[in-house]
């Protein structure tokens, strides 16, 4: 009985084929590398505050307590319990208490917030009005459900495990969940400026819409969003007053004009109400 003969294989030489893949050149281009400085994760939080970082942390605190009074709007009164995460200093929950949303007021961070402080310990925060603790950044030490508001404003872009955190936010809240973060990435970002953000422990950026896929892939619900330009305290801080004022002109009109536009220019804060998405 003869023996069919192979069929003659139809498959393109190995060679000839990485040979043509090489030569078309056209598709691809080499990418210069970004050579980033990396130091040890949040280094710039440890140990004690200097005045001008305490002063700067007080009226950024502002800001972001009454961002979240924005998005909250009506549903403030129904809060009582409060847990502020990465809370710090524990200014921006006194603020958020300030402005009398909630009657229980409990701060958590990976760091002692004592320890920033050293000799400037402010009123709010000496007396006990807030109970701050430390966790390991893992696991909130609290039951589940047992917040009636819990928030954690501009942390996220400090968090190896965004997706992780935002899952224990949603575990120990019973209410809404707020995420505050800087959006970073626009036209306008540089190389030098990730490094800049790098050096203050800043290892996510975002623009808007990423930010808003980052909460829905943690199993968040997202209600609401906001984006926020600077207050005119926070303006001046770093600027002249006539420097500060047409900043703001600038910032708040393209703003108004169109959010999507004006996040491609300029850094703003997105603010998230959420809620825990249910199956």
């Amino acid at each position: 009985m003869t023996q069919a003969a192979a069929p003659a294989s139809t498959a393109p030489n190995s060679d000839a084929a990485r040979s043509n893949a090489v030569r078309d050149k056209s598709r691809n281009v080499a990418f210069d590398v970004p050579q980033f400085r990396v130091s040890e994760h949040n280094a710039h939080y440890e140990g004690e505050y200097d005045a001008r970082m305490l002063c700067w942390r007080q009226l950024g605190a502002a800001d972001k307590a009454a961002n979240l009074a924005t998005l909250l709007g009506t549903k403030a009164a129904n809060i009582g319990s409060v847990l502020e995460v990465g809370c710090g200093t524990g200014d921006v929950l006194a603020a958020v208490k300030a402005l009398g949303i909630g009657n229980d007021h409990r701060g958590v961070d990976v760091a002692d917030p004592e320890a920033h402080r050293g000799n400037n310990l402010s009123g709010t925060y000496a007396t006990g009005a807030l109970q701050l603790d430390s966790f390991d950044g893992v696991r909130l030490p609290y039951a589940d459900n047992s917040f009636d508001l819990v928030f954690a404003s501009h942390v996220l872009e400090h968090v190896p495990d965004e997706r992780g955190f935002l899952v224990e936010l949603a575990r120990v809240a019973k209410g809404p969940i707020y995420l505050e973060v800087p959006c970073e990435l626009n036209l306008r970002t540089s190389e030098a400026n990730m490094q800049t953000t790098l050096d203050i422990g800043h290892i996510n950026a975002y623009t808007p819409e990423s930010f808003v896929l980052t909460l829905a892939t943690g199993g968040l619900n997202v209600g609401a969003m906001h984006l926020f330009d600077h207050s005119r305290n926070i303006h001046q801080f770093t600027s002249s007053a006539p420097a500060a004022a047409a900043k703001m002109v600038m910032r708040r009109g393209l703003l108004k004009l169109s959010p999507r536009f004006a996040s491609r220019l300029f850094t703003y804060h997105a603010g998230a109400l959420c809620t825990q998405r249910t199956l």
